[in-house]
Order: structure tokens, then sequence, then C-alpha cells
């Protein structure tokens, strides 16, 4: 398990540009859907799904909590998820 402080997490995970880009109007494109089925297997999209809820709770409503626990498969996904944002 990696645990983060709440600094941690706003200097290393991407989660306001990922609540960013999720809520944009580029979100539903077909280029979108088409990368994400590409580049991420059905067990990642559903584990996308629970960070897209994160990444809105802590970036629009409650803010991130002091301290962050997380397995490192859960912290590559943040990562991988932050670089696909960064392409559309």
């Amino acid at each position: 398990m990696i645990t983060m402080s709440h600094e941690e997490v706003l200097e290393t995970i991407p989660f306001m540009f990922v609540c960013e880009t999720r809520e944009g109007a580029r979100w539903n494109s077909g280029t979108r859907r088409r990368l994400w089925n590409e580049q991420f297997t059905k067990q990642e999209q559903a584990a996308c799904a629970r960070l897209f809820k994160m990444a809105h709770e802590w970036a629009l409503i409650r803010g991130v909590p002091d301290v962050v626990r997380m397995d490192q498969s859960t912290y590559w996904l943040w990562i991988k998820l932050g670089e696909f944002c960064e392409m559309l």
C-alpha cells in the first residue's frame, strides 16, 4: 500500500486534470471512445469509474483528505489516466 499526504496527492495525482477533462465536451467524442477502448482494458475501465468519482469529489466537493492510501496498481492507473487525458 502507498500512503500519501495531502500535499503529495496534490503534487503527483492528476485528479484535477482528470476531473476537468471528464467533465469537458471532448470526453464524449468518438475519437476519445476509440482511444479509451484501445488503451484501457475492461478491468481498467471499471476501476477508472471509481477514480472519476473520486476525482470529482476531491476537486469539486470536499477536497483531498489529509491521508490517502492506495495500492500500487491504483497509483499507476491514476498516472495512466492523467496521460490519457493529456492526449485529448
